[in-house]
């Protein structure tokens, strides 16, 4: 294809190079079609893009972005809303706020669970404190059994024995543990003030599982001395016990006793001081 060679004209005082054109519009052209225009020289062909592109623009920041959850059966059409709240330019990119309404999703049917060859959970009723726990039923093989929870609790006396010009070993207050549904160890707790009646005597604070004359399962070490003193219970078993020490069988209930014993055969009495005493039991279940 060939262009013809232009021709010089002077516009103003400046040189443009001038060629002859044909100018086409479309001759069906409405006002909805749009616009095009084309203009060529004399055997050449020319158009006019629509858009030319650009450099790349910054993508849109959001500063808040908060959704209106609408009801499943709520006929509020769903939205988005956008509100421009910095513009932008040429080195900042714009801001926007976005308000969603979506609508949650409709409940689903009620299920239902169903255990299969759990006939080991045939109990009617099932009793408070007891859950579900996987079990080996050997050959590969697993299911399901009602085992009582290992959650214990804590006891105290309802009155506590103010002792005056005692001697030798002495009760100061019981604790009645119920039955629980596994083995079990109590975790003893007390402290009592003494006041010996003079320097020749000395006195432990003890606490005995079952019995007056039972296993010692905490103690308070008292000093020899006359010096007023607080007895506090340590609960631990007594040194090289054996494994299964102060373990009570379930379904067992036990009392503990708290007692002030002399230690040794000192001469003098002690007392204990009204309403400077305190005690407790927890419970700890074993396995």
């Amino acid at each position: 294809m060939t262009t013809p060679t232009p021709e010089v004209v002077t516009v103003d005082g400046e040189e443009f190079y001038q060629w002859k054109t044909v100018l086409r519009i479309p001759k069906n052209w409405t006002p909805e079609s749009g616009v095009f225009i084309a203009v060529a020289p004399p055997g050449g062909i020319a158009n006019f893009p629509a858009a030319v592109q650009g450099e790349n623009g910054f993508p849109p920041e959001f500063r808040n972005i908060d959704v209106v959850e609408l009801d499943p059966d709520d006929p509020t059409p769903m939205s988005a809303a956008f509100t421009i709240v910095t513009p932008g330019d040429s080195t900042t990119p714009p801001i926007y706020d976005l308000e969603l309404s979506l609508r949650s999703g409709a409940a689903g049917a009620d299920g239902t669970m169903t255990l299969l060859d759990a006939s080991d959970l045939d109990i009617d009723p099932i009793a408070d404190g007891y859950i579900f726990a996987v079990k080996d039923l050997g050959s590969g093989t697993w299911g399901v059994e009602l085992v009582a929870q290992k959650v214990g609790d804590t006891y105290w006396p309802t009155t506590v024995t103010v002792l005056s010009n005692a001697s030798g070993a002495n009760g100061l207050a019981s604790v009645t543990i119920p039955s629980q549904p596994g083995p079990w160890r109590p975790v003893c707790h007390g402290q009592v003030e003494l006041a010996p009646d003079g320097a020749d005597v000395q006195v432990d604070l003890v606490a005995r599982l079952n019995a007056t004359d039972g296993s010692v399962v905490a103690r308070g070490l008292g000093l020899a001395g006359g010096a007023r003193q607080i007895l506090a219970l340590a609960a631990a078993p007594p040194v090289n016990s054996t494994a299964g020490f102060g373990e009570v069988a379930a379904g067992t209930s036990q009392v503990i006793y708290f007692r002030a014993e002399q230690v040794g055969s000192g001469l003098d009495t002690y007392d204990t001081i009204s309403g400077r005493a305190l005690f407790s039991v927890d419970v700890k279940p074993v396995g």
